[in-house]
């Protein structure tokens, strides 16, 4: 039995230097194929070209409002906040505007809220509700950016608005109700900070 054993496992290792023999032949195969192809088929890495001004190519002036704004909503995606802003700004330039013009409005104001332009986020969302006053999204970035800067009773009047024209879906108005929480903390924490007055 013991050599019955031994005669199999000679006839393995035979078996397995044959197959090693067979995959180094065509390894060396394929390294002479290799060195003998012209190097001009080998491609080398190339560098990404470098980002251009959207704004300064003649090939981006001609584009509908509808594909600017598009061109931002991509920027925004990517976290190109800046970018963005310009897109919508150029958005708001084309005469093709048309009724997108709140959207525009109101997407730049998110922009300039990832910014942290408050200012900037607060009169965006107005000129947006100037154009559709019942866009509750828009209310909605007004109010964090009013809730930022420290105009309280303004937030809480956003917010009480968004929630009265959002229409949307649960989703929304459960985010709307967590801003309205965070107005009222607000309020309730700068009236205990606030002087008191003797009658």
């Amino acid at each position: 039995m013991a050599s019955n054993n031994s005669y199999n496992a000679q006839l393995q290792i035979r078996r397995d230097a044959e197959e090693n023999a067979r995959a180094q032949s065509k390894l060396g195969s394929w390294l002479d194929e290799l060195k003998t192809k012209p190097k001009t088929t080998i491609k080398k890495k190339t560098t990404a070209p470098k980002p251009v001004n959207i704004l300064s190519t003649t090939k981006h002036n001609d584009s509908t409002a509808e594909e600017v704004r598009n061109r931002g909503n991509v920027y925004f995606a990517d976290g190109k906040y800046e970018e963005a802003v310009l897109c919508y700004t150029q958005c708001l330039s084309k005469p093709d505007v048309g009724e997108s013009k709140a959207l525009v409005y109101s997407n730049r104001a998110m922009a300039h809220l990832k910014l942290k332009n408050w200012k900037q986020c607060e009169e965006d969302s107005t000129a947006a509700l100037e154009v559709n006053p019942h866009h509750f999204k828009s209310y909605q970035r007004r109010c964090v950016a009013r809730l930022s800067m420290g105009k309280l009773r303004l937030a809480l009047l956003d917010v009480c608005s968004a929630q009265e024209t959002c229409i949307d879906s649960q989703s929304s108005l459960t985010e709307i109700n967590k801003l309205r929480l965070k107005v009222e903390k607000a309020l309730v924490a700068a009236s205990q900070r606030a002087p008191r007055r003797k009658l």
